[in-house]
Parts: structure tokens; sequence; C-alpha cells
């Protein structure tokens, strides 16, 4: 556990994604208090219940990214319980395969409510709450790379790239308010986990927060 995290709070989407879950896992036993967030409820209790047996600090938010209202009550949420969020790490993805002359306009619309409004929904809420404080980190986490065009996954590509640049247009906008907003490419889960423990490290703890013992 390392003291310099001890009290930062993450709230980190896709939770129980096996990306999501090492990032969870890896900024816990580095002692950040993980907010854990999944629409899949078992899966989440199963992570909880496994990273609570090792003595981690995390508690799991079951939550569907796509709706506005549901992102605000939780964020709110884990603001009053915990106190305030230091990192957002947006893993939550859908990948709905399909050629792109026959793919349903279901599968079309849940990838861009999932991969661009959950993007969306999560760090504007967020992002709000750090602005007024003057500090803090988003990073969004695309689950595949989308630089270069792959068949089969056009829902997923286009809505991903719609999701990176917003974050990246979301990013010039808050950095003059003392918040990091970027992309991590996941070619690397250790880089993705690296990345978010470095940002953190580099943001301002909170005096009141220290005063607290919180």
């Amino acid at each position: 556990m390392n003291a310099e995290f001890r009290h930062k709070i993450a709230l980190i989407t896709g939770a129980c994604s096996p990306l999501g879950a090492e990032v969870v896992e890896s900024l816990a036993r580095q002692g950040v208090l993980v907010a854990a967030v999944d629409s899949d409820g078992a899966r989440l209790a199963d992570l909880v219940e496994s990273l609570h047996a090792q003595g981690l600090r995390i508690a799991g938010r079951q939550m569907d990214v796509t709706s506005s209202a549901a992102v605000d009550a939780l964020v709110d949420q884990v603001e009053r319980e915990f106190g305030p969020i230091d990192a957002l790490v947006a893993t939550a993805g859908a990948l709905r395969p399909g050629p792109a002359l026959s793919i349903s306009d279901k599968d079309w619309s849940h990838s861009f409510a999932v991969n661009v409004n959950g993007v969306f929904n999560v760090s504007r809420a967020v992002a709000r709450r750090m602005v007024d404080r003057a500090r803090g980190t988003i990073i969004m986490v695309p689950a595949h790379a989308v630089a270069v065009p792959r068949s089969g996954i056009v829902a997923y590509a286009a809505s991903r790239a719609a999701a990176i640049a917003y974050t990246e247009c979301l990013a010039l906008e808050v950095a003059p308010h003392g918040v990091h907003c970027t992309v991590v490419a996941p070619t690397d889960v250790r880089r993705v986990a690296d990345e978010v423990k470095f940002l953190l490290a580099d943001t301002t703890t909170d005096p009141m927060t220290d005063a607290l013992g919180a």
C-alpha cells in the first residue's frame, strides 16, 4: 500500500470487464478507495467480495451508465459517502460485432448509448465537481484500439471514435481548471493503471480531507 494514495478516491466504470477489474485491483492495492461500477450486479458482487477478502478498500455500485439520472445520483452518493472523487476511469463499453451493411438498428443504438452517452454522462457528472475543486483526473479507456479500421466492428469503432473526440474536447475545456483529462489506449493493462497512478500522484491532496482523516 502506498501512503501517497491513502486519501485518494477513484470511480471505475466497467469494473467487471477484464480491463476494468485489473485497474480496480491495481489501484486498490496502492491504497486507493475504489468505487467499482458495473451493470452486472452478480459479477460485481463477486469482484467486491474477492478484493474485500484481501483487505482492499472497494465499494461496488451497480449502475447503467446510459442513464444520466442514475449517473448523477451515484456520483452524488459516492461523494457524500466517501468524499471527493479524485479520479474517474471510464472503461465501460459495449461491443456488438457485425458488418456495416447488416448491423441492426438495435445494436448500433446500444453501442452509441454505452460507448458515447455513457462516457458523456459519467465524465460530465464527475468533471463538474472536479472543476469546482480545481483538481482531478479523468481517463477514458476504449476496450479495443480503433485507430486502424477493421471489418466487423463498425458500431464499436464509430462510437468509440466519437467518445474519443468528446474526451479530447473535454480535456481542452477542463485543463485551465486544473483537471487532467486524457484517452489511454489499452495496449497494456499495466500502462492504464500506471497512467492513473501517475496522474493521481500529480494532484494535490485536499488539506481538509487530511485533517478529517478520511
